[in-house]
């Protein structure tokens, strides 16, 4: 590390290590959890096309939040510009153009339009996600932690993440009628 300005002798050095709103991140780059993040990546995991980066598609605001339930504005442009849209390039283009030119009068109608596929979609991806984690928390069973000494770190991990994940879908299932 090296310091952008002369720092006097006996202080505190702090480095950021990550947009701390994503225990993911943090957990996966270096190794441990930060449990009062109030959210995690939503999980998509698309090739980052320029369209989608043109379009918000990072996986740092790609959020679900935690306590909430709620999903980043990021989630409900990508789930509806490429899974609802995908087989109607007409719609895509025309939904990409109003993103683009901050023509949010089209880009909301189009999001309207398309609500209930886009919802149905993110529920699709929750819960496909949450048979991944239910997948591996069953193949976590019995190991031997001194082979495996990450799993229990690993295993909170997935327990935010899923945690994160139901309050989401119990928010879908509120706030829309599917």
């Amino acid at each position: 590390m090296v310091a952008a300005q002369d720092v006097p002798a006996g202080s505190s050095l702090r480095f950021a290590y990550a947009d701390p709103t994503n225990p993911s991140h943090l957990f996966a780059r270096y190794g441990f959890l930060d449990e009062s993040s109030p959210a995690t990546f939503c999980k998509i995991m698309l090739d980052p096309t320029p369209e989608l980066v043109a379009m918000g598609y990072d996986h740092s605001t790609m959020l679900f939040y935690k306590d909430t339930g709620d999903v980043s504005a990021e989630v409900w442009d990508i789930l509806l510009y490429h899974k609802v849209l995908g087989d109607q390039p007409a719609d895509q283009q025309a939904f990409y153009q109003a993103h683009v030119n901050g023509d949010y009068a089209t880009k909301e109608a189009m999001h309207s339009q398309y609500s209930a596929a886009t919802v149905q979609a993110l529920l699709d991806h929750i819960d496909d996600f949450l048979k991944e984690l239910e997948y591996l928390t069953d193949m976590a069973a019995g190991r031997d932690l001194n082979t495996h000494p990450r799993l229990p770190l690993l295993q909170r991990h997935n327990a935010f993440v899923k945690e994160t994940f139901l309050n989401v879908r119990a928010k879908l299932m509120e706030d829309y009628v599917v």
